[in-house]
């Protein structure tokens, strides 16, 4: 049985407000960790966490989520086996694309808490807090299959958005997901999803991460960088990040990553969650503010 893991904050300054909130966070991600280890699946941190992890060691201080990668191959055998595996007295495995959780990466949720969002506002969907777990894929051969992989990628996305209640923010966002909305079903999602995970079925030079909101230039990574994880220190436990993480986020922040960012900068951050409870049940809370 995977051991219960608790840490509580309580020696530094809660700046932001969301110390209780990144410490229950940390606790499924240490789950997520003994689960992995012990199904010898292969994970990294991504993203902003893999950034907080080598520049402050543990959270960016004003994060409010956490994000892993997983391989092909290892995000589909996670996928299995949280199906026979998981404690599910405690945890929730939300798949991907599927009427609830339609974008095309998975969550790991903690059952008996709150994260609420107002693009699941109205939804009935698990919102407790969870871990965000990115499929990275095989990347096309450099050039115009690409290209055709990383805009495939954007238009399933912007499907997904609209079977939620996000709100585009610009008039191209709104084309985009009008296009989507009329055009991505059937045979076409069929389509466009072969295009993005085709490439699966031989080695690649290079992966590819075209489900998240990021230019072309910073989607695509040289499978190299991957490899056996480093355990690096995060807060009071170690995770596991990239074997070349340093290049992985020179491609996704640019060379000077471990500079901390300026006050205006920090102020763009924008907020995941609406509402959030490490104590109360998302149904609760939503019951609690109805």
């Amino acid at each position: 049985m995977i051991n219960t893991y608790k840490y509580v904050r309580n020696d530094i300054e809660d700046t932001y407000g969301i110390l209780q909130l990144q410490d229950k966070i940390l606790e499924i991600m240490v789950y997520i960790d003994e689960f992995c280890r012990s199904h010898n699946i292969t994970y990294y941190l991504m993203g902003g966490s893999a950034l907080g992890a080598m520049r402050h060691g543990g959270f960016i201080p004003w994060d409010d989520d956490m994000d892993i990668f997983m391989d092909y191959e290892n995000f589909n055998r996670f996928a299995v086996a949280c199906e026979t595996d998981l404690d599910t007295d405690r945890f929730y495995y939300q798949a991907m694309n599927t009427k609830e959780l339609p974008y095309f990466f998975a969550k790991l949720r903690m059952n008996g808490t709150a994260y609420l969002e107002e693009v699941h506002k109205g939804r009935d969907v698990h919102q407790g807090i969870f871990i965000d777990i990115m499929c990275l894929t095989n990347a096309a051969p450099e050039g115009l299959k690409r290209k055709i992989q990383y805009y495939a990628a954007g238009l399933l996305r912007a499907k997904a958005v609209t079977q939620t209640n996000y709100h585009a923010d610009s008039k191209k966002k709104a084309i985009e997901m009008a296009v989507a909305r009329a055009v991505v079903r059937g045979p076409i999602k069929k389509l466009l999803m072969k295009e993005v995970f085709k490439y699966n079925k031989n080695p690649s030079d290079d992966q590819a991460h075209v489900f998240c909101k990021t230019k072309y230039t910073n989607s695509f990574y040289p499978t190299s960088y991957f490899g056996e994880p480093r355990y690096v220190p995060f807060e009071k436990v170690k995770l596991a990040v990239p074997s070349n993480v340093e290049d992985y986020l020179r491609i996704s922040y640019g060379d000077d990553y471990m500079e901390m960012p300026s006050e205006e900068t920090k102020a763009m951050y924008q907020s995941h969650v609406a509402q959030w409870d490490v104590n109360k049940s998302y149904e609760e809370l939503i019951n609690q503010t109805a």
